[in-house]
């Protein structure tokens, strides 16, 4: 049975052998090749190896493979194999029939599956994860749920319970949305309701400061606001206290919890009784508020708290303030915040105040440095170790060690403003570098166009922090390409060299304040290297140009930040070295964006009462914490941003921080000594005097230190001299209070028609009308009658929610005090702005309307730019001299520009205004073989200084001296380049300030000489008095007037010089003709006038003659522009002189025309009345009223030679006597008294006309003609006379001059 007959053949694959079973129990197997005949020999050699084939088929038959063919196998195999078979097909049919079902099952199952789908696809479930999530949790099928899903979308199913999740959602739809909203998308989405909400979490609520700030409102928002909120184990915290402000409607509210008056200032409200026990109540506190006794709030000062290492804010104080606090009361407002903090325990709960951070407000920036510089650091102290080896840094601080703090970002938008503002920022030896500077070299950078650079140096908002740092990054970027051009030592743009280097040491400054802000790959050890080289950087600056370099409030806040910083970052050494310290958590940076939480509730509408503030305030702390536990809900700020405006990146924060910040790992005294090393390292590169910048030298003084830079305990920028910015603010208009019972009510309705004006003004309603106008249906009815003292009074309201001490009783009706409120204190509430911009502008100047950037291009020829050399007359002492200066700003019509056409700027009548820096320039060496030679000028690459006092010392520094001029009195120079090392004419040793640069420019002598004539007699054209010229008093008497080798003023006008000498810099009292001092010129020209007039001999003899024609009565000069002289009448007031002669002064006209014995000259301006005829009267009238105007006036003793010029047609006695006589009041102008005469020592045949005027006037009355020879027999009006029109020009005089 096991022999495999299926190979026994002939064929393929056969067996090798034949079997023989004739003998069934010994069968015998033979070779098909075997060579044998019988069976009974031995085998052969075939059949021999048959033995093997059998054993290999026995082998096969007892362990056959599962493989192994059919072939090699036997029946018994054969029958084990086809039951096998059976057997399978067996299970296969009973597999079959399971899968059938089990396929029917899913198909069910796929079906439940598409009913779920197609529910959630066709319709709006609500709290669709809520529902499968029950209802998995409870086991149910799919069916179950899709049965669920429907029975939830027919609204007879709803899920409870909420996540946490759920209820953060919640609270964002209620706190930014209102009510309202969160009723409808509980309704629509099945988020909780306000009552789950209430039941679930608990919203952050404000104690009031209702009245004076006390210690209950503090105790109470610091236990309910911060205690209650951190429970569990957390580790102490250093805490920082913030302050600041935000808008508040100045209108009163009504707090029915406290049943008190809120939105009355803080600081006054304490003569007022806040409870309103009856109308007269509300009456007296509008007068109070009419008699500016008490004030509504005009901001809400807001103090928050913070932890260092959490971004969390706690706000626990909320007063409205009137914004008249004084240093003193907001020192004790600070003073209260923190010793609440140590009395509630917060303290030892939350952890110890480190700082107090506030933006760069005067008043509280007083009040702080008050309280926190005040204590040295105590030797015991666990700080005073690491700070002490600190060279330079001020150790001072508050009860506590508690330093002062200043907000960073406030910080950035200043120093841009600074960089923004048209006098700019003046760095290394006094280049000053503003934005019309920048905006030519920031357009050298690829990234930037001209539109580009336009935003950021002229933004419509300053304040927005992107921007500022963005135009930092520019400044900071274009610095560290212009290695190459500041290095380039024989450079011929001397200027633009200098402006480049000055705009390396700008980049060097801020790139040291903003890389540790906005560099998240920096270290703790690296930020306090930048902050130590900031400080050292300014402190040198400062010290050498003080408020030109930075206003004294921004280097006391910036040095006060780095302090700061230091010092916490010691405390959380102290606290915790584990821990990382995060520097942007300094500042009230925290406090900003609670604002701004704040803000965006209810719209971004800024304009809210005092109530509104506070639900909207703990609104944001119930944002902030939501917002903490989902940071991926928070949208973020864009105005507080740093680092890029892109929307979908926040503001820089710890989490995204890599480097390395853990406090334990920065050794402080070390990054502050390598901070000093990177500030030497450019220091000395720079222009800056050595002096300035000796550390090891300047810090060895106790008294000095960075906030003490010039030492003897002065902290500059604390007192209010020297406020950085004075604006007056106009209180708003008191509200008019008039009696209870007719105290009248703004009408609402403001629409009216043109139609409308002509009708009269309705009266305005009364309160008792104004309550008849409103509807009865906003009073609660009464639920119930109450048992009332006065029974004709009406029952008190009550009911749900009404709270019945809401109410007050006026003429027999319960009103709501918020309606008292509204109607008689708030009667005349106007709303602010919602425009942030328009409400901090409001009677401002926009920020972009007093520059204008469009004034051409640079490559025009004809314009003169914001850098550019010119120059200008000056007065120094007793000298008037040539100037040459760099201008720094240009006006037009007080538009700042960055350039103008030259035509333009030199007009006569011009408004331009060029402010630029005064320069030194020393001569050549006077050559040996051409010692006549006219010397060149060389800039030195220095500016002229002036002594500056250090306000509240002794002390001076010096300042680069600036000075503004009329844009006619200018002259545009291009210097010619020249090398130093090449000349052998100059010592090279002058030129110091040129660091490291071997090229400048020289302008020839004679130039400047022709210069200086030609805008002399520009002054003298536009009649530019002497005393308005620019005066310059510089510190080294050497470096101006310009002066030659041998010391001797090179440049100067003599004729000036020698007015200005004789006025002594005030009124001249040395005569110009024979140089004698006269008190009253008029008077002493006077006779030398007369005396020119009948050649009568002088004693003295003049130094200049008399001027011919018409001279002047005050110089006795002639033919000089600024001696013209006009008056004006104003009815029988004196009459109005207006004259540019140098020699002018006042005098009493009247008194003059008579003369006197002390005084006899008459000789005053008077108006021609030929060439300026009086009408006659009006009829029915004596006189006619004349216009007022000035006219053009002809001295007294020139008349008759005016009158011979302009009025030939008329005689005049002594000089013509054929003509028209002259009337009488024209003679009585010409006619000269005795008196005069023989004080001028007149010889009587010289005499000039002399007549009786009482008898003129007589006989002109009368209209007699008199008989004496020489006198005319009538005299006739003027008006009835013909005349010429007066010239109202004078020829201008020809002067050869030569223009630099």
């Amino acid at each position: 049975m096991m022999f495999p007959w299926e190979s026994y053949h002939d064929g393929p694959n056969a067996l090798p052998f034949t079997v023989d079973v004739t003998r069934p129990s010994k069968p015998r197997a033979r070779s098909k090749h075997c060579h044998s005949t019988t069976f009974e020999s031995s085998p052969c050699s075939e059949c021999v190896i048959v033995h093997k084939h059998i054993s290999r088929l026995v082998e096969i038959a007892r362990d056959p493979k599962a493989h192994t063919n059919y072939k090699y196998l036997g029946l018994a195999h054969m029958q084990d194999i086809a039951k096998m078979y059976a057997a399978q097909v067996k299970e296969l049919k009973l597999q079959g029939c399971n899968d059938s079902r089990k396929y029917m099952s899913s198909l069910a199952q796929l079906d439940d599956y598409n009913r779920l789908l197609m529910a959630i696809s066709e319709n709006d479930v609500p709290r669709l994860q809520q529902v499968i999530k029950i209802a998995l949790d409870n086991g149910a099928s799919v069916r179950e749920v899709v049965n669920k899903l429907e029975d939830a979308i027919e609204g007879v199913y709803r899920p409870r319970g909420y996540g946490s999740s759920d209820v953060d959602i919640a609270t964002l739809v209620y706190r930014l949305g209102g009510r309202q909203l969160l009723y409808a998308l509980n309704h629509k989405l099945g988020i909780p309701s306000i009552r789950t909400l209430r039941a679930r979490s608990t919203f952050t609520n404000i104690t009031p400061t209702l009245g004076p700030i006390r210690n209950e409102q503090l105790d109470e928002n610091i236990h309910s606001i911060v205690l209650s909120t951190r429970t569990g184990i957390i580790p102490l915290r250093g805490v920082s206290f913030m302050i600041d402000e935000m808008a508040l409607e100045e209108m009163a509210v009504h707090f029915g919890k406290y049943n008190m008056i809120g939105g009355l200032c803080w600081k006054h409200s304490n003569v007022v009784d806040p409870v309103l026990r009856t109308y007269d109540s509300a009456v007296r506190i509008a007068h109070k508020i009419h008699n500016q006794e008490v004030h509504l709030g005009k901001e809400v000062t807001v103090i928050g708290v913070a932890c260092f290492g959490e971004d969390e804010l706690y706000p626990v104080l909320a007063a409205p303030t009137c914004k008249t606090e004084d240093a003193a009361d907001m020192e004790g407002i600070l003073a209260r915040a923190i010793e609440r903090w140590s009395a509630t325990g917060a303290d030892t709960h939350v952890g110890p105040v480190w700082s107090f951070a506030t933006d760069g407000d005067a008043t509280r920036r007083a009040a702080g440095h008050r309280l926190f510089i005040k204590h040295p650091l105590s030797a015991d102290s666990p700080l005073f170790a690491i700070l002490s080896d600190m060279p330079g840094l001020n150790t001072l601080t508050g009860d506590n060690e508690i330093t002062l703090d200043f907000d960073f970002k406030h910080i950035f938008k200043r120093i841009c403003t600074l960089i923004r503002s048209p006098a700019g920022i003046t760095l290394n030896n006094g280049r000053i570098i503003n934005a019309m500077m920048l905006s030519r070299y920031l357009l050298w950078l690829p990234a930037h166009d001209e539109a580009s650079i336009t935003k950021l140096l002229h933004p419509d908002d300053p304040q927005d922090v992107p921007r500022a740092i963005e135009l930092m990054q520019a400044i900071i970027t274009f610095s560290q390409l212009q290695h190459n051009s500041i290095d380039s030592s024989f450079s011929t743009n001397i200027d633009i060299r200098a402006d480049l280097a000055a705009i390396k040491l700008l980049g060097d400054l801020i790139e040291s304040i903003l890389l540790p802000f906005i560099n998240p790959n920096l270290s703790l050890a690296h930020q306090v290297q930048y902050l130590s080289r900031y400080a050292h950087l300014s402190f040198a600056i400062f010290r050498t140009h003080r408020r030109a370099f930075m206003p004294y409030q921004l280097y006391y806040d910036t040095h006060t930040m780095t302090k700061n910083i230091v010092f916490c970052i010691r405390k959380q050494q102290v606290l915790d070295p584990r821990e990382k310290f995060f520097i942007g958590d300094s500042g009230d940076d925290r406090l900003e964006l609670h604002f701004g939480r704040t803000r965006m509730i209810g719209g971004h509408n800024s304009g809210c009462s005092y109530s509104q503030v506070l639900d909207r305030l703990g609104a944001a702390k119930d944002i902030d914490s939501v917002f903490k536990r989902h940071p991926e809900l928070d949208p973020g700020h864009r105005r507080l941003k740093m680092g890029t405006r892109h929307e979908n990146v926040d503001h820089i924060n710890r989490e995204m921080w890599r480097g390395d910040i853990v406090s334990g790992r920065c050794d402080l005294p070390s990054a502050w000594q390598t901070g000093r090393d990177m500030a030497l390292s450019i220091l000395t590169r720079s222009q800056i005097d050595p002096i300035n910048y000796s550390f090891t030298t300047l810090f060895s003084d106790p008294t000095i230190d960075m906030l003490r830079p010039f030492g003897m305990n002065k902290y500059l920028g604390i007192s209010l001299d020297d406020a950085e910015d004075v604006s007056t603010t106009l209180p708003p208009p008191a509200p008019q209070i008039l009696e209870p019972s007719s105290l009248p009510l703004p009408d609402l309705d403001i629409g009216f028609t043109h139609e409308d004006t002509d009708e009269p003004d309705e009266p305005m309603l009364t309160f008792e009308e104004a309550l008849t106008a409103q509807s009865d249906s906003d009073l609660p009815l009464p639920q119930s009658i109450a048992v009332l003292s006065d029974p004709s009074a009406p029952p008190i309201p009550e009911g749900p929610g009404i709270r019945p001490d809401d109410y007050l009783l006026f003429k027999g009706r319960w009103i709501h005090k918020q309606t008292i409120c509204r109607l008689v204190i708030n009667k005349d509430f106007v709303s602010k702005s919602c425009n942030r911009l328009e409400r901090v502008r409001a009677g401002y100047t926009k920020v972009n309307r007093r520059i204008d950037m469009s004034a051409g291009r640079i490559t025009d020829g004809n314009l003169f730019l914001v850098g550019d050399i010119f120059v200008t007359i000056i007065r120094s002492g007793r000298t008037v001299s040539i100037g040459v200066l760099r201008s720094t700003l240009i006006t037009l019509n007080n538009v700042s520009r960055s350039s103008i056409n030259i035509t333009v700027m030199k007009a006569t009548r011009t408004t331009t205004k060029i402010t630029g820096q005064l320069l030194t320039i020393i001569p050549t060496n006077p050559s040996l073989d051409s010692p006549s030679k006219p010397s060149q000028f060389l800039w030195t690459g220095g500016y002229v200084k002036s002594r500056s006092v250090i306000q509240g010392t002794s002390d001076a520094t010096e300042r680069v001296v600036i000075i503004s001029v009329p844009g006619s009195l200018i002259e545009p120079i291009n210097p010619e380049p020249t090398f130093i090392r090449l000349r052998d004419d100059i010592n090279s040793n002058d030129f110091t300030e040129i660091k490291g640069g071997q090229s400048t420019w020289q302008v020839p002598q004679d130039a400047l000489q022709a210069a200086c004539d030609l805008l002399w007699e520009k002054s003298l054209e536009t009649k530019v008095n002497l005393k308005s010229l620019a005066s310059v008093t510089p510190s080294d008497i050497k470096s101006f007037p310009y002066r030659l080798p041998d010391g001797t003023p090179a440049i100067l006008s003599s004729e000036g010089t020698s007015l200005l000498i004789a006025s002594e810099g005030e009124r001249i009292s040395e005569c110009p003709l024979c140089s004698a001092k006269a008190t009253d010129m008029r008077a002493h020209a006077g006779l030398h006038i007369l005396r020119a007039l009948t050649n009568t001999p002088e004693e003295i003899a003049l130094v200049e003659p008399v001027g011919v024609p018409s001279p002047c009565g005050f110089c006795a000069r002639s033919g000089r522009p600024e001696c013209a002289i006009t008056i004006a009448f104003h009815g029988n007031a004196a009459p109005t002189l207006a004259t540019k002669c140098l020699y002018q002064h006042y005098f009493r006209y009247a008194f003059a025309d008579h003369g006197s014995k002390n005084k006899p000259c008459r000789n005053i301006p008077l108006k021609c009345e030929l060439c300026h005829p009086v009408l006659p009267p009006e009829p029915g009238r004596t006189s006619r009223r004349a216009a007022v105007g000035a006219v053009e006036a002809v001295w007294r003793y020139d008349m008759p030679e005016h009158i011979l010029k302009e009025h030939a047609e008329y005689s005049v006695p002594g000089y013509k006597s054929i003509g028209v006589p002259l009337p009488a009041s024209v003679l009585k102008a010409i006619s000269l008294s005795d008196l005069e005469q023989t004080a001028a020592r007149i010889p009587q045949e010289r005499r000039l006309f002399t007549c009786d005027l009482e008898s003129l006037e007589k006989e002109n009355n009368v209209g007699s003609s008199s008989k004496s020879t020489g006198k005319r027999r009538t005299i006739q009006s003027a008006a009835s006379l013909p005349s010429k029109r007066a010239r109202t020009s004078m020829k201008p005089l020809q002067m050869t001059t030569t223009l630099v």
